[in-house]
């Protein structure tokens, strides 16, 4: 392309539209694999200069699109019109190059969508949401066994208890013997739960003592609660003096219930 020059001696500065209206480009949305489809129209110019571009064109058009490109890869390709006005509103304005004497006077793009890509990304979605769903249900099945695993192992006659509500169709005698028994087992290998083995200890302890006997011994763990400034804790088991008048910790009104803690 000849240039004419200016009465100074220098080449009138060039001016152009950006590109064909039917060329079509594909601009990136926020699924992989699925563009939106741009038709590019606009305006730009050349800037003074002592080296000019070969193909300011070229120039103006790969920055109108790089702008493009980088909003449109924040919206799917359900929100075409929403991307599409983001993205005018980009290149509405003028704006000189950094890398080239051209500058980009207004642009413009018209982006559409084909239905079999819209149909697709909704089902893409659709999934992508059930499987956060799941996930977050896993987690959450996940949270709750761990914490009842924590329980049963801290107190494992938990289990015998957890599993009647839960099958309460299936208990019998022989089942509920049979998980007294795991119960047994699981507090005397879970080595977190050595202060359970405690407590049959002195269940043990206090089998053949008499009731004045149990008192003061409940009375003096009360007083060692104090000491180390448990009042609380002293309280609630002052509180549960009557009960532990019998030597198996029930009521002497009321049947024992459960597996014998001292055997």
């Amino acid at each position: 392309m000849r240039r004419n020059r200016n009465r100074a001696g220098w080449p009138a500065p060039r001016a152009g539209q950006l590109t064909n209206n039917n060329i079509t480009y594909a601009l990136p949305s926020n699924a992989p694999g699925y563009n939106f489809q741009a038709h590019l129209t606009g305006r730009w110019e050349e800037t003074p200069a002592a080296r000019q571009h070969h193909d300011p064109r070229a120039a103006a058009t790969h920055h109108a699109l790089e702008t493009a490109r980088t909003v449109s890869g924040l919206y799917p390709l359900t929100e075409h019109q929403t991307a599409q006005t983001h993205i005018n509103s980009r290149l509405g304005s003028s704006h000189d190059l950094d890398d080239a004497p051209v500058r980009l006077l207004w642009a413009q793009v018209q982006l559409t969508v084909d239905s079999s890509d819209i149909d697709a990304v909704v089902c893409l979605q659709r999934r992508m949401h059930d499987e956060a769903q799941n996930e977050h249900a896993n987690r959450q099945r996940q949270h709750q066994a761990e914490e009842l695993h924590r329980a049963l192992s801290t107190t494992p006659t938990l289990a015998l208890a957890y599993w009647l509500i839960r099958q309460p169709e299936a208990a019998d005698r022989n089942t509920i013997d049979a998980l007294s028994q795991l119960t047994r087992e699981i507090t005397a290998y879970a080595p977190h739960t050595a202060w359970v083995q405690v407590a049959h200890l002195l269940q043990t302890f206090v089998q053949d003592l008499p009731t004045p006997a149990r008192m003061n011994l409940v009375d003096s763990l009360a007083q060692i609660f104090t000491r180390y400034d448990q009042p609380e804790l002293a309280a609630r088991l002052r509180a549960l003096a009557p009960q532990i008048q019998s030597a198996n910790g029930h009521h002497p009104d009321s049947p024992p219930g459960g597996p014998h803690l001292g055997a």
